[in-house]
Formats: structure tokens, sequence, C-alpha cells
């Protein structure tokens, strides 16, 4: 007996070494499925595309958290590049933010590109699509330097550092900008183009109308209405104030609303119009392909010609079938009336014309109440100023708002991020393996030492 109680502390520790050696390892191979959680403070608000050119274009949108914003592109849908924030590119470091500002540069003119939004710790996409954006043909001598300028404040009359201004004149695309450590602004005017990217705007220098949002997320908007004529400097804007500063060309006060009212809809934040449905393929948005979740009782969702009705069917080691009918806006969903079993299932959708698509997923553990449809979220792209809701040749996303928390990856620079369709993946969780070990050495030496202390 005495030797058993003697052996005990050691042969605890060996088994509680080995096991934190397993549980560590294993922790870090799965850290995506026990350590993520998708943030809902990180999905993308408010996406505009801007300053399309020949060769470049710019993506913003805001979160309601401060995270890393990226972009991923490329001339496929595989995405082979990636871009950080402005800030981020020449610093060199990547920098959590509320307000989010990348610049695509050095692309080929007249060029689709596809890219998908990095916020936080996930890739967010086009409702299982990549977004997808054209860069304008090449031109000749653009006009004479035209620049905008002005200075942004806070409600607290302190500058407002890193909110985005937004541009636009009658039928041109839109330009933006960020502010700068003293709220400064500038935005060439010369190089705007046309709506359909064709050419240089052209515009009376004394009498054109330009209308101005700012947009800086937690801290409010601002909007104004400026001409040609006094727009080197625009007046100082505050954020949750809207101005209308025609007023000053006649001589008069400025016109100030308590809170931004937009004007002929341009600056309006509601999603770009989605078309009609009706010609929309079926199809399964969530899960993703081999998609691994966490939930046993999932919610299957898709989209397909608005009004006609499909067959779902689940097969899993039992089988479970029903009739779904597509919503107006294309949209379906299933949730399975019991919990599945671990391992890998395939859920099939089927027309009536006959026309088929099916997903193959897996089901690691019951260990989250979210359904599995989180798993897959889309960011919602909004018209930039003066955008109109046709799609233009420059501009072709077409968002569905289905974005949701889900499971992700932390976000790298763009020297460090791997090309992955689920997101961004990160080396894992080494705290726990840490802790199994340090606990099952200490726990080995103290049997040691009690077993020389008993033995003499």
């Amino acid at each position: 007996m005495n030797i058993l109680r003697q052996r005990i502390p050691t042969i605890l520790g060996f088994l509680i070494l080995i096991g934190g050696i397993a549980g560590g390892v294993y922790l870090v191979q799965k850290g995506g499925v026990w350590f993520l959680r998708a943030e809902p403070e990180a999905i993308p608000k408010q996406i505009r595309i801007t300053n399309i050119s020949e060769n470049s274009f710019t993506v913003s949108w805001t979160t309601d958290e401060a995270v890393i914003g990226f972009i991923k592109y490329g001339l496929t849908p595989s995405l082979e590049e990636t871009v950080t924030d402005e800030r981020d590119e020449l610093s060199g470091q990547p920098v959590s933010y509320l307000v989010h500002h990348v610049k695509v540069e050095d692309r080929k003119p007249e060029t689709k590109y596809y890219f998908k939004i990095g916020s936080g710790k996930r890739l967010f996409d086009n409702n299982g699509k990549p977004y997808e954006v054209t860069t304008a043909p090449v031109l000749g001598t653009p006009p004479p330097a035209d620049t905008v300028y002005g200075t942004i404040l806070k409600p607290d009359d302190s500058a407002a550092e890193g909110v985005i201004v937004y541009l636009t004149l009658a039928n041109s695309t839109p330009l933006s900008a960020l502010t700068k450590s003293g709220g400064n602004w500038a935005i060439p005017l010369s190089v705007a183009r046309t709506s359909d990217l064709s050419s240089y705007i052209t515009y009376d220098p004394q009498a054109s109308v330009e209308e101005i949002f700012v947009q800086g997320g937690s801290l409010g908007t601002a909007t104004a209405i400026v001409t040609t004529k006094n727009d080197s400097p625009v007046p100082t804007i505050t954020l949750g104030k809207s101005y209308d500063f025609r007023e000053t060309d006649a001589g008069g006060e400025p016109e100030v609303s308590p809170t931004p009212t937009p004007s002929a809809g341009k600056f309006s934040l509601q999603p770009l119009t989605t078309p009609p449905p009706v010609e929309e393929e079926l199809a399964i948005i969530n899960p993703e392909e081999n998609e691994e979740i966490t939930t046993q009782k999932p919610e299957i969702q898709g989209k397909g010609p608005s009004g006609k009705t499909i067959k779902v069917t689940l097969e899993s080691p039992a089988t479970f079938t029903s009739w779904v009918t597509i919503n107006e806006d294309g949209s379906w969903n299933w949730t399975l009336p019991s919990e599945l079993s671990l391992g890998e299932h395939t859920i099939t959708a089927i027309l009536e014309d006959g026309t088929t698509v099916s997903r193959r997923f897996t089901v690691l553990a019951a260990e989250s109440d979210f359904p599995s449809f989180t798993a897959t979220p889309s960011g919602t792209i909004t018209p930039s100023p003066g955008v109109s809701p046709t799609p233009s040749p420059g501009v072709s996303p077409t968002p569905s708002p289905t974005a949701s928390p889900t499971p992700t990856p932390t976000p790298v620079t763009r020297t460090g991020v791997l090309d992955t369709e689920e997101g961004v993946p990160e080396p894992g969780y080494l705290t726990p393996t840490v802790a199994f070990v340090i606990l099952g050495t200490v726990l080995i030496f103290t049997g040691l030492f009690l077993n020389f202390k008993l033995s003499f």
C-alpha cells in the first residue's frame, strides 16, 4: 500500500502530461472549432466602391467594433492577392479600425477583378460569390488639376481623423478620401469620370453642385451640398450635422440641420436594389461545400426562382425530406426537424423542372446554438454617393444581406494571408497545451520528490 501511495503522484503526473500533450495538439488542430466565434461587430456595413480608374479602385466599409480590415482580390475567384487598409499600407503594421478604406492599385485597365472583404477574423462575400469590379479604360490627358478639400470635426470640435469623405457630381462615379490627423481631406475632382467610366466628367468650375457625405462610423455622419465655386476649401463640416453651403455663395449664412438629411437620395444607406429573383438559379448557400459546422440542428439556406417549390432532402443515417416554397425575394430556408448525428451529411434540393443541386457538410460537435447558416456571411454592399442602383460597366456587385456571426479565423497582413475559400486561418491556440504541459511537469517532479523522500 505504501509503495502504491508513493507511486500515485508520479503516475498521475505522467497521465496529465500525456493528456495535456494530446489535448493541446487536438485543440491546436481544431482551434477554429473550439475557440473561434464570429463577432457580429466585425460584419462589414455600408460597403462602397469608389475611385475607379484605369488601374485602381477603392473599397470602403464600416464595422461596429474596431477590427483589422483587408481585401483579397484577383483576376479569378481564387483571389490570389491581398491588400490591407490604406493606413496599414503606409505603416506596414495592421491596425484595428471602425472605418475601413482599402485601395487596390497597379491593376490592368478594362479588367474585371473579383474580391472578398476581410473584416476581423473572416472573409465576407457577395452571398456566396466574390464581389466584382471592372477597371476603367485608358483615357487621354486629364483636365487641369482641380482639388476639393476641407476639414472634418467631431461634435466636440476636435479633428475627426480616419473618417471617409465621399464626393459626387451629377452623373459621375463617386470619389472618396480618408481624413488625416488634423481632420483635413483632399479629393482631386479633375479625375472624376462619367458613370459609365468612358470619359472624364465635364462640369462648370463655378456653378456645378457637389454632394458630400462623411462616414464616421460610430462617430456619426454628415452631409453637405457645395458648389465648385466654394469647394477650395469647403467650409468646415462637423459630424452629426447637414449643411447647404450654396447659401454662402449668395452672401447668406449656410443652412445647418442638427442631423444629416441626405439630399436627392444620393446618400442613402440602403442596399442596392436587388434585381427580380425570377431568373435566380437554384443554389444552396449555407452550409458551404465540405464545411465543418458545430450544431446538430442546422438551418439550411439557399436561393432560387421566386415562388417555385423545391424538394429538399438531407441524407444521413436518417433521411429527412420536405417541400419548401421559395420566397418572393428568391431566398429559401429549411430547419431540420431533429438533430443530426456527428459525421458527414448531404443536402439536396430539386426544383420542379428537375434542376438539382447538392452540398456535403460535416457535423463536428453539438457545442453551439448557432445554426449552420451563420458560417457563410456576406457583407451588404450599399451605393456610393451618386451611384444608381442600375449596374454600370464599372461596378457590378449585387449583394444580399445574409451575413451573420460565424466561426472565423484571424486575418493577417498581406504577407501572411493564405489563399483559402474558408477565410484567413490562424496558427491555433497554444495556451492549453502549455498549461497542461506545465501542470503535468510540476506533478511529475512533485511525485519524484515525494518518492525520494518516502524512500528515506
